[in-house]
């Protein structure tokens, strides 16, 4: 979808289809009373009434240059926010899609308040409508024709910054590709996305963007120790991939931040197998790696001053006669003993070594981790916030203001050390898993014992991969989680 500006009057833009946003009791609203001849019927007569996410169409009956005006519902005032911006945009993207409108215009002055800027408000505008529109038709072969696109859309203001809305255009368009593109990741098939597609896609952001890409194969990992990330991936025909990106690394002075994201392209539960029901969905287990590599593609493009830097340990997690077992003890990247109690908790086996590779050779002031690692958070949260663990509460703020900025709720759990009692082995360093109770802060307990010393956070995603229905900007599918939050920690740093 191609994103503009243009400085014009909603009244004098001549496009088939012009998004406008109304608050409850939009009989009040200033900016209806400019389209009185247009739309004071419908208001009058209670046909909408602003309520949040409420759509109509109203036709204009050449009293303006474009045929027809999309309403979108800001519900109240008083709770107005970019994000509720995004979401009823995000809704009625789907809207405007299916009305076969290709081209769509968006008022900018009906959803731009006092406190929030040009810039920021053309950036939720263009997120909502990028996301909220997206959809995944590649592997698709029959009634394509059916299937509309939003092609291009034009944010319009008679009187706003030019340059700070094509600013805040550009970089929600950026940051809503990338969405996407880690919805397209997260929820392929295992078939199509496997460790070779994710290296592959690695490379691409080196050749595209000049991302200094590196890939460790199998037998380059077992040179190097990385013996817990190469545990999970002995059971599996598929070669594994220890993906490693950097953006910036020619900068100088500057910090250096680490991301790893947990990259199972299929988990079947190894040894320990899953039911067989469901399982279907174990090909968004990569999610954490479709963050990385998406967020990698936008920070390129954004520019931060920083030095990046990405790891995606990726493999399958199957059963066979070469895979890991129960009761097996591994010696990690960081030479310490792992006890394995399941081989269905392998995420943490393949992000312990892949924070240890990023502490011991780039030094980070930094590191973040996603992962959907445990069904523990989604019991614990739903499907509504990222549940994180920090080791420290500078990371922990930065988490949160990206939050407030982004729209992504999360919430922070306890990584207390009464925890690590569950984790005690008998023959090793540590056990992997602790049982059921506070299964959640046992993992994240566990993995805090392979970061040395460095500030770190990590998120557990399982509860926010996805949903089964559309809702503001995110269709039905993969979310993307986490994306637009690591970008605005990394914008705001």
């Amino acid at each position: 979808m191609n994103v503009g500006v243009k400085n014009i009057g909603l009244k004098d833009f001549d496009i088939p289809l012009i998004m406008i946003g109304l608050f409850e009791k939009a009989s009040e609203d200033s900016l209806a009373s400019d389209l009185t001849d247009v739309i004071g019927d419908i208001i009058q007569m209670g046909d909408f009434k602003g309520k949040s996410s409420e759509i109509s169409i109203v036709y204009t009956k050449n009293k303006l240059a474009t045929n027809r005006l999309l309403l979108v519902g800001l519900g109240k005032e008083e709770k107005y926010s970019l994000e509720s911006a995004r979401k009823a945009i995000g809704d009625a993207s789907r809207k405007a899609r299916d009305l076969d409108a290709k081209k769509l215009g968006l008022s900018l002055d009906h959803f731009t308040r006092e406190k929030y800027g040009i810039v920021e408000t053309a950036e939720a505008i263009a997120q909502g409508l990028i996301m909220g529109s997206f959809q995944n038709l590649d592997y698709r072969t029959k009634d394509l024709e059916k299937y509309k696109h939003l092609e291009e859309v034009t944010i319009i203001s008679p009187s706003a910054n030019i340059e700070e809305m094509k600013k805040g255009a550009e970089s929600g368009k950026i940051i809503a590709d990338a969405v996407n593109f880690c919805r397209k990741l997260a929820w392929g098939p295992a078939n199509y996305i496997n460790p070779t597609k994710l290296a592959n896609e690695a490379k691409r952001l080196e050749s595209e963007l000049g991302v200094k890409t590196k890939i460790i194969e199998r037998e380059e990992a077992k040179e190097i120790g990385l013996t817990s990330f190469l545990a999970v991936a002995q059971g599996t025909e598929e070669p594994p991939k220890f993906i490693i990106m950097e953006y910036g690394a020619e900068k100088e002075g500057v910090d250096t931040v680490a991301l790893i994201g947990k990259a199972i392209t299929f988990d079947t539960g190894g040894i320990s197998l899953k039911p067989g029901s469901g399982m279907e969905r174990m090909k968004a287990d990569m999610t954490g790696g479709a963050v990385v590599i998406s967020a990698m593609e936008a920070i390129a493009k954004l520019k931060p001053n920083l030095h990046v830097v990405g790891l995606v340990p990726a493999t399958d997690n199957m059963p066979s006669g070469k895979a890991y077992h129960p009761g097996d003890i591994i010696t990690s990247y960081s030479g310490q003993t792992i006890e394995v109690i399941s081989t269905d908790a392998e995420g943490r086996m393949i992000i312990n070594d892949a924070l240890t590779y990023a502490a011991k050779n780039y030094n980070p002031k930094a590191m973040f981790d996603f992962a959907t690692l445990t069904g523990a958070m989604m019991i614990a949260l739903g499907e509504h916030a990222i549940g994180y663990f920090a080791n420290n509460d500078e990371i922990a703020n930065k988490l949160e203001k990206a939050s407030e900025t982004c729209g992504e709720k999360i919430w922070r759990m306890p990584l207390w050390e009464e925890y690590d009692e569950q984790i005690k082995s008998d023959v090793a360093d540590f056990k992997h898993t602790g049982g059921r109770p506070g299964g959640a802060v046992t993992a994240a307990r566990f993995l805090s014992k392979f970061v040395m010393d460095v500030p770190w956070a990590h998120l557990d995603i399982a509860g926010v991969m996805g949903q089964d229905r559309d809702k503001g900007y995110n269709p039905k599918g993969s979310k993307g989680p986490a994306v637009r939050l690591i970008i605005d920690v990394l914008r705001n740093w």
